[in-house]
C-alpha cells in the first residue's frame, strides 16, 4: 500500500478540520436566534451570541487553530533536531507527524462538541472534552513509545538520564524500557477513557499520573 506523501496528509487534515464547520452549516436553519458560545467549569452556558454571530463562526474552526500549532512544534523540534543524526532526525520526524495530527484531532473535536453544544440545551460537554485530551495523550504516548527504542544517542530526544548518558549501552536499554513504559501507559490510559464510567476529571486525573509514574520509573531505571 502506498504511503500517503506530507502534502497528501495536510490536505486530508485541511478537510477534516473544516467538518465542523460543514456541521455547523447544516445545524444553522434549525438553531434559536441565540446561541451559547461560552461554558463555565460545569459546563453551563454563561455567553450568549447571534447564531450567525463571528463568535459562534469561530469556535466551528478551531480545528485549524490546532493543526497550526502541531505544524508549528513540528517545525520547530524538526529543525533542531536536524544536526542530530539521519536516523534520529527521521524518528523525531514520525514523533512529530503524529503529534501534529493528534492536535488536529484534539482540537476538532472540541470543535464538534462545541457546535453540537449550541442547541437548544445549551450546555455544553466538558467531560467529553476532558476523555478526549486525555486519550490525545494516550495516542500520543504509544507513538512515542513505538518510536523511543529508535533513537540513537543525541543530546535533544529520548529518556536523558545519568545513567542513559553514561554510555551507547545503556542509551539503548533505556530508550527500550521507556518504550515499553510509554506503550504500556498509553494503551491502559486510553482504556480508561473509554470506559463510560470514568468522568472527564478522573480520565485527566488518570493522564497525570500516567506522566509522572512512566517520569518515575524511568528515571529509576539502572539497567
Amino acid at each position: 500500500m502506498k504511503r500517503l506523501t506530507d502534502r497528501e496528509v495536510l490536505i486530508l487534515e485541511l478537510i477534516f478540520c473544516g467538518l465542523p464547520l460543514v456541521y455547523y452549516l447544516l445545524r444553522l436553519p434549525f438553531m434559536p436566534e441565540t446561541v451559547p458560545v461560552h461554558w463555565n467549569a460545569s459546563g453551563e452556558a454563561d455567553r450568549f451570541a447571534g447564531r450567525f454571530s463571528f463568535d459562534t463562526v469561530l469556535i466551528s474552526v478551531i480545528g485549524y487553530f490546532g493543526l497550526l500549532f502541531g505544524i508549528g512544534l513540528r517545525k520547530m523540534i524538526c529543525s533542531v533536531s536536524k544536526s542530530e543524526s539521519e536516523q534520529n532526525t527521521q524518528t523525531v520526524e514520525r514523533i512529530m507527524k503524529w503529534t501534529q495530527a493528534f492536535m488536529c484531532l484534539l482540537f476538532t473535536g472540541m470543535a464538534f462538541d462545541f457546535v453540537y453544544s449550541t442547541g437548544e440545551a445549551g450546555r455544553h460537554g466538558a467531560g467529553f472534552l476532558l476523555k478526549l485530551g486525555a486519550a490525545v495523550i494516550a495516542l500520543t504516548f504509544i507513538a512515542a513509545g513505538n518510536q523511543f527504542p529508535k533513537l540513537r544517542r543525541n543530546s535533544l530526544t529520548g529518556a536523558r538520564t545519568k545513567y542513559s548518558l553514561s554510555s551507547d549501552e545503556a542509551w539503548h536499554k533505556t530508550q527500550r524500557y521507556a518504550g515499553r513504559v510509554m506503550l504500556c501507559a498509553g494503551a491502559a490510559l486510553l482504556l480508561i477513557t473509554l470506559l463510560p464510567m470514568v468522568s472527564g476529571a478522573a480520565a485527566i486525573a488518570a493522564a497525570l499520573a500516567a506522566m509522572a509514574l512512566s517520569c518515575i520509573a524511568v528515571a529509576a531505571y539502572k539497567g
